[in-house]
């Protein structure tokens, strides 16, 4: 699910300057052999997590990815199954623990902790296990590399600290599924996909301390909970390889499936238009979808208009702290709410008198859907719709698609009485469709060419050195 239903309204410079940061240092990266984990010491900003530096040794260095575990808790509670190191923030040692439980609690100095007989208190722990073979769990999931637990203005924020290629193992899996021998080329796109997905990523977060979230906010995320061999072998043949376009990793986008047209970035998304993120069909020779047999390629759903008032009760408000939250997301998407009389308040949206799509995408999505209301009109822009016309059983967050048709049944005073939407796909459709891909895989197309289609004119830089492919940058396209 992953780098699937976000558009974060970042800043265009925070991204290129991380982007910038990440090729740089992925440069240093492919070059000779392995020599472990590196890294500066960390620099320490008030209100902030410790930032842990990969710095690249002479030889190869390996990226470590900061990973927010969770945030804002009350309590942390993590297990080891032998001897643990205890670190400050500033990497200063607070002693060892046996196998066993290390607690930490908000307190007022910022955090307290008790490990075996040890505790104290400060503004950070650092927990690292002394036997690598030996991780620490957390919630009763295991996780390799480090995990620091700091406090944040909720609470807690628990971070795993991981090496890059490590952190795939426990991505691949869970985003494109457990697809077998018939589904390695996919297994190893979607490897090359969440590894440029991360470096083009690095340093988005940093106001929370952290590169990633560990679930659809970015790549979904679960340590070494059932790690799949097919996915580890994926992850070994593509080693160190990340796509670029120009001089910098390409925005690696992805979702679960397109419904056999992708989609154009700045038609869903407030993003800058992308050459390799545009709108395109996704059909095999004859015309059929490469994701047809995917249980959501086709969908419906539907309401009472009694259920979508509740529904719309809460969503078109939250649209509007959506649309207020970030000035480019209101000049990309245009007024939010025109009310109907003077001193209508938006956010109480009332009687629902008309639905209707005023414009779709090159892809087919709705590019902005109108919702008539007592108070007034409300107008929703691309992917936002999802948000918006959220199910009337609870039972998923958001709508499937975008890309859908919309009924509207109407009653003798003219007022819809029940709204239906007919579907395709799940999710934004931007970059890779995970189902057609491993579609694309059973039907014999190699990793290089399912990227080449869902990533047009992106460079496939393969790693030298262990697991690497070459020393020369080779398209990603079919040969």
């Amino acid at each position: 699910m992953a780098a699937r239903d976000r558009e974060t309204g970042r800043s265009r410079r925070r991204r290129c300057s991380a982007a910038g940061f990440a090729a740089l240092f992925l440069t240093a990266l492919l070059a000779a052999g392995c020599t472990g984990p590196h890294r500066g010491p960390p620099i320490v900003r008030p209100g902030r997590v410790p930032v842990t530096v990969p710095v690249p040794p002479r030889g190869e260095g390996v990226l470590l990815v900061r990973v927010g575990l969770v945030a804002a808790v009350p309590e942390v509670v993590l297990e080891g199954g032998g001897e643990l190191r205890l670190l400050d923030e500033r990497r200063r040692r607070r002693g060892r623990a046996p196998a066993g439980k290390v607690r930490c609690r908000v307190h007022p100095a910022g955090l307290a902790w008790q490990a075996g007989g040890a505790g104290g208190t400060g503004t950070a722990l650092l927990v690292a296990p002394e036997d690598p073979d030996r991780p620490l769990r957390w919630q009763g999931r295991a996780y390799a590399g480090e995990i620091w637990i700091l406090r944040d203005p909720g609470g807690l924020t628990v971070v795993n600290v991981v090496p890059l290629e490590q952190y795939l193992r426990g991505v691949v899996p869970w985003e494109i599924g457990r697809v077998g021998r018939e589904g390695l080329a996919a297994l190893c796109a979607q490897a090359v996909a969440a590894r440029t997905y991360t470096v083009s990523h690095l340093g988005e977060r940093e106001a929370l301390g952290f590169d990633l979230w560990a679930d659809v906010r970015d790549q979904v995320y679960r340590g070494l909970e059932r790690t799949d061999p097919w996915a580890d072998r994926a992850i070994r043949e593509t080693r160190g390889v990340i796509l670029r376009y120009g001089d910098a990793p390409v925005e690696a986008y992805y979702s679960a499936c397109c419904g056999g047209w992708c989609s154009d970035v700045a038609a869903v998304w407030p993003r800058t238009a992308q050459p390799y993120l545009t709108a395109h069909p996704d059909t095999a020779a004859g015309g059929r979808d490469w994701c047809a047999d995917a249980p959501s390629h086709d969908w419906t759903a539907s309401w009472t208009a009694a259920e979508l008032e509740r529904v719309l009760r809460r969503t078109l408000p939250a649209y509007l702290d959506w649309l207020a939250a970030s000035p480019a997301r209101g000049r990309w998407a245009g007024p939010g709410f025109r009310p109907a009389r003077p001193g209508a308040d938006p956010r109480r949206p009332g009687r629902l008198l008309g639905l209707a799509v005023t414009d779709t995408t090159p892809s087919g999505r709705v590019a902005l859907l109108s919702v008539r209301t007592t108070a007034g009109e409300y107008r929703v822009r691309g992917d936002r719709v999802r948000w918006v016309l959220v199910p009337p059983d609870d039972r998923r967050p958001i709508l499937r698609s975008a890309r859908f048709r919309l009924q509207v049944t109407a009653g003798a005073d003219g007022r819809p009485v029940r709204i239906t939407v007919s579907g395709k796909g799940n999710g934004h459709g931007i970059g890779m469709c995970q189902a057609g891909a491993v579609a694309m895989a059973r039907a014999g197309r190699d990793w290089r060419e399912i990227l080449a289609h869902y990533y047009p004119g992106a460079v496939a830089i393969p790693a030298a050195g262990e697991g690497g492919r070459g020393t020369s940058q080779t398209p990603a396209t079919r040969g």
